[in-house]
């Protein structure tokens, strides 16, 4: 197994695998964040973060087991957030988008990918990592917890997604590795 960037090439096969994950939520009536085929993630939103260099992927062989988006930017207004350190823009990660392939659920790759996050972010001196989501996606919440993340408050993000009114803010603070 392995977890690294993503290249622009690849972020149309990223894409796919957003595809395929939703199509699976919606049919098993699990699809707990809320997220709509083709709309969100897309391969519009892989290919953005790939060339900003934000789209990581975790790989076995060829096959696409989680991606996910580690940005600087919170897409959305994150000033609401009950944080427990007021910190600047560029002070802390974001997490966006994770999504891990339906195969592997419940086997612990979510709480690896988050170690990865955690020690991806403090490597780069980045002092917290946060994250949101939508409010009655409880497995998110349950792995979120488990793995040290805080409460930080919901809010109306701006973010204007039909039928999402509020997320719910966490946040895990980081050591410094200089």
């Amino acid at each position: 197994m392995q977890i690294r960037k993503c290249t622009v090439d690849e972020a149309a096969a990223v894409g796919e695998f957003y595809d395929a994950t939703v199509k699976f939520m919606n049919d098993n009536d699990v699809n707990y964040a809320k997220w709509i085929y083709k709309i969100f993630p897309s391969t519009e939103y892989a290919l953005d973060a790939a060339r900003d260099g934000n789209l990581f992927v975790c790989m076995e062989g060829e096959k696409i087991l989680a991606a996910f988006v580690l940005s600087e930017n919170p897409e959305g207004d994150y000033s609401k957030g009950n944080w427990s350190q007021n910190l600047a823009d560029g002070e802390y990660l974001t997490l966006h988008a994770f999504a891990v392939a339906p195969s592997v659920w419940r086997q612990g790759l979510g709480k690896k990918i988050l170690g990865y996050c955690m020690n991806y972010a403090a490597e780069k001196n980045y002092r917290a990592l946060r994250l949101d989501i939508v409010p009655e996606n409880f497995p998110a919440k349950k792995l979120y917890e488990s793995c040290g993340f805080k409460f930080a408050g919901a809010a109306d993000l701006g973010r204007e997604f039909s039928g999402i009114p509020q997320f719910c803010m966490y946040e895990k603070q980081l050591k410094l590795r200089n």
